[in-house]
């Protein structure tokens, strides 16, 4: 089944004049399934506040209600929706016809460099640092070169940058063993330093009791002797950096009222504070998350959508028992892989100290399968339901999101910037994590009925339209011709 052309996020993707419905579906899916996490750190409710529940004795609803969104959706939508990018880069490479004399290869590099660029608006105007239109650009012009390669071996690429991926979170945690075996060094310095205090504190009280007569001179000439000793007995700057980094790692993990108290006055200032707030963060995502991890991350995904279209997964090739069967495996091995990510998280954070010594695996280890997994089984979930024809009426608005996936993935980003931010209406760190999940629910509506209404008008989306006209260097029609079959 087939509609007319689309566009996806990141990615204007077709062949042939014609796009896969699934994979419009799936973009949709993913597109609010984001905000479903995303709005987290849109309002506030980051680490340190999760932290604080995570920690709490009973755990009550807002526990159970934080765990069911970790497991069915935390990193899961980002995954899905860079399989369904990985798909639809190849079909878009694969199109002969372009509405100007180009060939694919210059078209799909200007359109990644505009998402770029697009990225760097959200990341540094609108202040979004967990954007993900950069990561995608990059991200996909370093794929170009495997594209063409078949499907067996796109198969193993998917594997290589899960397993780089998983390699890479033991690698961070075996940094912060390293980090803890020279904090437990320094300690046993400290515990010398203040040994040998006391031994001389007795030898000092020891001395002036044999010599009563000559008690001060004693007493001075230890005094010389204890600030001497005092002074080597005195940790290196090296050992009080090793000292302070774990130190400071296990504080990071802890709940703290003061750091919301500062999030929260920060987030709710002005622009210019905001900005300065933000500014840390955005570089790190940008450069050094992204080229440690995001690469791998993303890589794997788009790799597997690469495969999938290549075995014919988006086009129903397979029946839906398949579909089915896929479906309920993967996702009941991704709850799984979720529920010990998530489990051990929790064992992890009230003493890391201890976690490290009796743990030889970090909490996250299997995220990236897990990652997989989930994402192969909602796009497998979502094949089987396209296949039995229920709720075609939804997935019908879904598949239109989908299409305007990138207007509207800007459109939320704006959206909550200015419902949360200070420089927009101010409500950062003021709602509860139920009241979120509304609010998620509201944009989602909204964003529903703007796709299906705007489409039944316009070819595209206005961003997909903006980015299309700039790729081509053309000013592309966007209003539906009126049909006049009819006449005839």
């Amino acid at each position: 089944m087939h509609t007319t052309p689309s566009s996806s996020l990141p990615s204007v993707q077709e062949t042939a004049g014609t796009s896969f419905f699934s994979l419009d579906v799936l973009r949709g899916l993913a597109v609010f399934g984001i905000l479903v996490t995303s709005i987290w750190a849109f309002a506030g409710f980051a680490a340190n506040e999760r932290a604080f529940y995570l920690l709490a004795p009973s755990h009550g609803g807002n526990y159970k209600l934080l765990a069911i969104i970790s497991l069915l959706f935390e990193s899961k939508m980002t995954a899905l929706l860079a399989l369904a990018f990985g798909a639809g880069m190849v079909l878009f490479l694969q199109k002969k016809e372009h509405p100007v004399a180009l060939n694919g290869t210059d078209v799909f590099m200007r359109q990644q460099i505009w998402f770029i660029l697009l990225g760097l608006f959200l990341s540094l105007v609108i202040l979004w640092p967990d954007e993900l239109l950069y990561h995608f650009g990059i991200t996909g012009i370093l794929l170009f070169a495997f594209w063409k390669l078949p499907a067996r071996s796109l198969f193993i690429g998917a594997l290589v940058c899960t397993c780089i991926y998983a390699g890479k979170n033991y690698w961070n945690y075996a940094d912060d063993k390293t980090a803890h075996q020279k904090y437990i060094a320094v300690t046993v310095i400290e515990k010398k330093f203040k040994k040998d205090s006391a031994d001389r504190a007795i030898k000092n009280r020891a001395d002036s009791a044999k010599d009563p007569l000559n008690a001060k001179t004693i007493l001075a000439k230890n005094k010389i002797t204890d600030s001497l000793a005092k002074k080597k007995d005195t940790l290196t700057s090296k050992q009080a950096e090793e000292k302070g980094k774990w130190e400071g790692l296990v504080k990071s993990l802890k709940y703290d009222s003061a750091k919301t108290v500062a999030q929260n006055k920060s987030m709710r200032a002005g622009y210019s504070k905001i900005w300065f707030y933000l500014k840390g963060r955005s570089q790190t995502k940008e450069s050094t998350w992204l080229y440690s991890i995001g690469v791998w991350d993303l890589g794997s995904m788009m790799f597997l959508g690469m495969a999938l279209l290549g075995i014919g997964f988006f086009s129903r090739r397979f029946s839906a028992s398949t579909y089915f069967l896929v479906a309920l495996g993967c996702i009941i091995a991704g709850l799984a892989l979720g529920w010990f990510r998530f489990h051990t998280n929790q064992l992890r954070l009230p003493d890391y100290t201890k976690f490290i010594e009796t743990h030889s695996l970090p909490y996250n280890q299997f995220l990236p399968l897990e990652q997989l997994l989930s994402a192969t089984g909602y796009a497998s979930l979502v094949m089987w339901l396209l296949q039995v024809k229920v709720f075609s009426w939804f997935w019908k608005s879904l598949a239109d999101v989908g299409r305007m996936a990138l207007s509207n993935y800007i459109l939320q980003t704006i959206i909550c910037a200015f419902i949360f931010y200070g420089y927009g209406l101010g409500f950062f760190g003021r709602f509860k994590q139920w009241e979120l999940y509304f609010i998620v629910a509201e944009i989602c509506l909204v964003q529903v009925v703007f796709s299906v209404l705007w489409l039944r008008f316009y070819r595209m989306g206005p961003i997909e339209w903006a980015i299309r006209s700039l790729m081509y260097r053309k000013k592309l029609p966007l209003k539906k011709q009126p049909d006049t079959s009819f006449i005839n």
